[in-house]
Formats: C-alpha cells, sequence, structure tokens
C-alpha cells in the first residue's frame, strides 16, 4: 500500500512539476486561451484526493512548489482585475457576477464559511467584520454580506490601492452594499486598533504566502483583536496545498487563539477553513481556577489511605465530579507540563477507585437470588442507562440498518452494565463477548447474570488483553472500547490500530472518550488516532448532561470500497461533531434543543 502511494505521489509531482516549467515560460500571467488551459490542468490535477503530504517533499519540490504558489497568486490577481474591468463596464455590476469563471466555487465556499462560523460560535450576529487581503474582486466579502449577513458592515484590506479602487466601482450602483462595504488601503502589518473593532476577521488565502509570514500575521492579530472575536483563515490540504499554502493550526493557536474548527472540503471548493476564536484573558482565569480547585482535590484523593467505598472516599470524588461536569473553556491538552501530569495520574486514581465501587457492587448484588432485578442499588445506574442509550441511538443514526448478530465490549469489568443494558434493552437478539483482563472481573461479572435464563446464555466474559485478539476480532459487527482501556493517549492509539488491523471490513467501533474538563476524569481520544488507525469516523458526541464520556463512531475501513461508506460523505478531515453545545468549543446555543435534534437531523458540518 506504501509503496503504491509512493508511486502515486511522485507521478503527481512530477506531472505538477511540468505544469510549473510550462507556466514559468509563460510571457504574461493575464489571462489568454494558453494561460486559462495551464491553471485549469493545475487546478484539476490538485482537486482529487491525493496521500501526498506536501510539506515532507524533497527541497527541490518544495522551491518548486513556493514558486508555484507565487506564479498562482499573480495570475489569480490578473483574473481578478481583468474581470473586475469587465464587470464594471455594467450599470449593476453585481448582477453580472455570474459571468466569472469561479463564480459558484465562491458562492460554496462563503457558505461554507458562514455555515461554520455559525456551528461553531452559534448566536452569532456580527455588526462589523473585516476581510483581510480582499482583491479587485471581493467575492467573498460580496457574497457573505448579500446572502448571509445582511445587517453587518464589512471592511475591505487590501495593500494594492488600484485594486480597491476596481472593487469600489463594483458596489457603486447598489445603494445598500456601498453603505455596507469599506475598502482600505493598508497592510494588515500596520493595523493596531482598528482590529478590535470587529466581531470577525476573515484572513484571505494569500494573504502571508510562506508559513513564517503567515504565522506572523496571525500573531498579529492575537495581539490586537477583541477578546471573544472569530478569526476565519483560509488555508489548504493534500495536493491542494501546491495552489495555496498550507496553515498550521497550531501558529493559530501560539498566535492567542483556541481552534475550534479544521474542515477540509473534497468538493469544488479549493480552500480548507480553519476557524478560531481570541481567547478572552477571563476564560483564562476560570480555566486557573478550575486546575486550582481539581489539584486540591488530586491531593486530598492521593492522601486517602484506601479508594475502597468509604464517606471520605465517596464525598472527594463526588466533589471532584461535580468539579469537572460543568461547561469549562478548559482544554486539558493545553496543561501546563505540571497540570498535565496531575491530570494524569488523577484519571488513574479515578481508574482505581471505580473499579474497588464496581467490585463492591457485584458483590452487593450478587447475594440477591436474581441480581439483575437490583441494578439500580448501583449509584450511577441511570448515568449507564443514559450512555447506552445514547450509544445505541448514534450506532443507529450512523450506521443504518445495524442488526449486529455479535458484540464484543473490551473492558467489561467487575459490573458490565453497559452490556446488560444494551443486550436487555436494545440488541435483544445479540450475544455480547466481554472482555477484561481481570480474571476476578469476570468471575464477579459471571454471577450476575446466572439466574437469567436469556442473559447467561448471550452474555459471555473472556480474561484476555486486547493486545493478544486476533482472530477472534474479526467476527464481530461491533466493538465497543470502554473508556480506561489504554489511559495514556499512545496506549490508546495503540489499541484502535490493533483492532484496525484485526477487525472485520466494515464493522462499527464505539469509543469512549471525554471532553473539555471531562477530560480530568477520562482519556481524551483524538479522532485523527481512531482514522490513522484504520477507520472512517462517522460521528463525535459530546454530552452536557450526567452523562461523563464524549462517544465516537467510527466504521473499520473496507479496503476494496470506494468513498465514504453507507451514504456518509464527510470530507476528508473533517470531524462530524453532532454534540450540544459546549461552553469549551464556545457554544452558546441552547442544548436540549440540540440533544433532541441530534438524532433527527444531521447537522449543517
Amino acid at each position: 500500500m506504501e509503496a503504491t502511494q509512493n508511486v502515486e505521489v511522485a507521478a503527481l509531482v512530477e506531472k505538477i512539476t511540468g505544469l510549473h516549467a510550462a507556466i514559468s515560460k509563460l510571457p504574461s500571467l493575464s489571462p489568454s486561451p494558453m494561460v486559462d488551459a495551464l491553471f485549469t490542468d493545475l487546478v484539476m490535477a490538485c482537486v482529487p484526493p491525493s496521500p501526498v503530504d506536501v510539506t515532507k517533499l524533497s527541497p527541490d519540490a518544495q522551491r518548486m512548489r513556493e514558486e508555484l504558489i507565487c506564479l498562482c497568486s499573480d495570475a489569480e490577481g490578473h483574473l481578478e482585475a481583468h474581470y473586475s474591468d469587465m464587470l464594471a463596464a455594467f450599470d449593476n455590476p453585481l448582477d453580472h457576477l455570474g459571468r466569472f469563471p469561479y463564480f459558484s466555487n465562491y458562492i460554496n465556499l462563503s457558505k461554507l464559511e458562514y455555515d461554520l462560523l455559525v456551528r461553531y460560535i452559534p448566536g452569532l450576529a456580527p455588526s462589523r467584520v473585516a476581510f483581510v487581503g480582499s482583491g479587485p474582486l471581493p467575492f467573498s466579502s460580496l457574497v457573505l454580506a448579500a446572502r448571509h449577513l445582511p445587517n453587518t458592515h464589512f471592511d475591505n484590506y487590501d495593500r494594492c490601492g488600484a485594486a480597491n479602487d476596481r472593487a469600489r466601482k463594483l458596489v457603486r450602483a447598489d445603494k445598500d452594499l456601498s453603505a455596507r462595504m469599506s475598502f482600505h488601503t493598508a497592510d494588515v502589518a500596520n493595523l493596531t486598533d482598528e482590529l478590535s473593532k470587529y466581531d470577525v476577521v476573515f484572513l484571505a488565502a494569500l494573504v502571508g504566502m510562506a508559513a513564517e509570514d503567515k504565522a506572523k500575521v496571525v500573531a498579529h492579530l492575537g495581539r490586537h483583536m477583541a477578546d471573544g472575536a472569530a478569526l476565519v483563515v483560509r488555508s489548504a490540504h493534500g495536493a491542494r496545498g501546491f495552489l495555496y499554502p498550507i496553515v498550521d493550526p497550531e501558529d493559530i493557536r501560539r498566535g492567542g487563539f483556541d481552534v475550534l474548527a479544521v474542515y477540509h472540503p473534497d468538493g469544488e471548493v479549493i480552500n480548507s477553513v480553519i476557524i478560531a476564536r481570541k481567547i478572552d484573558a477571563r476564560e483564562n482565569e476560570e480555566v486557573a481556577a478550575l486546575v486550582q480547585k481539581i489539584t486540591g482535590l488530586h491531593a486530598a484523593i492521593t492522601k486517602l489511605p484506601s479508594l475502597s467505598p468509604s464517606p471520605d472516599v465517596d464525598k472527594l470524588f463526588t466533589d471532584l465530579v461535580m468539579a469537572c461536569v460543568p461547561p469549562s473553556p478548559v482544554d486539558v491538552t493545553k496543561l501546563a507540563p505540571e497540570a498535565q501530569r496531575m491530570r494524569e495520574e488523577l484519571i488513574r486514581l479515578c481508574s482505581d477507585a471505580e473499579g474497588h465501587l464496581e467490585a463492591h457492587y457485584s458483590d452487593m448484588l450478587s447475594a440477591f437470588g436474581n441480581p439483575l432485578d437490583h441494578l439500580s442499588r448501583f449509584p450511577y445506574f441511570s448515568n449507564y442507562i443514559n450512555l447506552s442509550k445514547l450509544e445505541y441511538d448514534l450506532l443507529v443514526r450512523y450506521v443504518p440498518g445495524l442488526e449486529p448478530s455479535r458484540v464484543a465490549f473490551v473492558g467489561s469489568g467487575p459490573l458490565p452494565f453497559s452490556s446488560l443494558v444494551l443486550a436487555a434493552r436494545h440488541l435483544p437478539n445479540t450475544a455480547f463477548d466481554n472482555y477484561d483482563r481481570c480474571g476476578a472481573a469476570n468471575d464477579r461479572a459471571r454471577k450476575l447474570v446466572r439466574a437469567d435464563k436469556d442473559m447467561s446464555a448471550r452474555m459471555s466474559f473472556h480474561t484476555a488483553d486486547v493486545a493478544n485478539l486476533t482472530d477472534e476480532l474479526g467476527k464481530y459487527d461491533v466493538v465497543f472500547l470502554a473508556a480506561l482501556v489504554g489511559m495514556a493517549a499512545e496506549d490508546k492509539a495503540k489499541v484502535v490500530a490493533h483492532l484496525g488491523r484485526h477487525m472485520a471490513d466494515g464493522a462499527a467501533l464505539v469509543v469512549r472518550s471525554a471532553h473539555g474538563a471531562r477530560g480530568f476524569l477520562y482519556p481524551i481520544v483524538d479522532p485523527e488516532d481512531i482514522r490513522r488507525g484504520g477507520f472512517e469516523v462517522l460521528a463525535v458526541y459530546h454530552p452536557d448532561d450526567e452523562v461523563i464520556n464524549s462517544v465516537i463512531i467510527a466504521r473499520k475501513v473496507d479496503a476494496d470500497a470506494k468513498g465514504p461508506q453507507n451514504g456518509q460523505a464527510h470530507a476528508r478531515g473533517a470531524v462530524p461533531i453532532v454534540s450540544p453545545p459546549c461552553k469549551c468549543c464556545k457554544m452558546e446555543a441552547s442544548a436540549p434543543q440540540k440533544r433532541e435534534e441530534m438524532v433527527s437531523k444531521e447537522m449543517s458540518v
């Protein structure tokens, strides 16, 4: 597979190198049949999905790519100037925008950016927006102002005075847009106080073409934009990186922003889109206070003589859960090293305490004639009921027609609530194989189903490490991966990769994760690790209620299949988050409303 990809990449680079050579020899980059044909060939070569990573090309290929992006920039400038002059000859230029050959691309790109903005910043109603790098044909501002933000004022910035003169002529005959569209000749590096008045700043793809220049522009915006203001950055992905610069989301984070979404289209829209938000100083204070509180609870828990259930243990862990459950702007992956170490230790303590708690209640329940009649005595019974229903609802939503005959639950423990609830309430015809490394845990679990004829026939318990399962994994329609199997990120990634090597093509994988402050209780799973493990990520759900765990639904990629399975047409690299709003993602819309919408309709992104 890798050798095939290397051949494919080499062939693509060779083709683009030839096009670069031909474009370099053109006497002019102004629109002409030859110019149009070469750039059309270039775009057609770069748009299809490709395994190429342009950041890893040889030095010669890197230099060629940098020169090609500059040529594309020059050609785009000539093309836009040409059509801007053509349109300006009409009485109302805006009535004739469809004459531009890439008009539909800008329509779709602007809609994508708007959809992403309202998805990740619900309730957004900006009064003032800046577009940096607007050019002589400011399509994006025009489309956004006319179709999506009809009450917003747009300040367009470009370093070229002639470009701004052309742009002004386009709106002269439209009373509304001419009142809401201003054009300023300025370099973004010289803008300071002006930037603080904008609710949203759009950064064009060709502002700062070298990576270090783009990073400087973003850092400058981070110093002068208002706290909480949104930043929309255009980037590129895959072979499209031969046409436009690729922006590293880490450069945006280092510039003082939270990155809310990275979207890589796979259609006619060329540019990737990154949605970010300027970090709010007040949120930093809120995060610091939360970390301080949890650090204190961690210190108290470490001093406990035992983690077995007791009034002291119960109180401290209740306080911990209550601190972590409310919406919070914290991103635990960005904590200081000392806080990271504290979090890792805390997750292990939570795991140990959870094991003691489940063993204690499993023993208590097994004393009854039919233990399954008394499951509600467990203090977190309703949590498991709701989590299992959530997982089932997500499965049938994203894997339609699912009727599994055999399911595996990896990390089932001494009190296998999830398997019990799923088997009894949602999958009554399915056999469940439960795997745990602890023989004593499996012994306890078997006692719980002994008196129920149906459940004892459909529930098996196996003492095994998932890393040692190979052929067995190929027989399951669905595999559930418990939150505490592989607690460190690299360990979880290894488990997922192992499942990817041995699960059947098309089988579903349900992974429990965590989000926001709940990441102090359970490990956070990166959906990219699931993709790298050989799966298509179908949905990511972050609850906002008593259900602590996030849920990721994925499906084993079929090596022989073409394109997404079951019509789930998610773009490469896009994370299809279907969660209710959460504070750490800067969402403010009605959570109950979103929860109701989750299983009835797919989100726009």
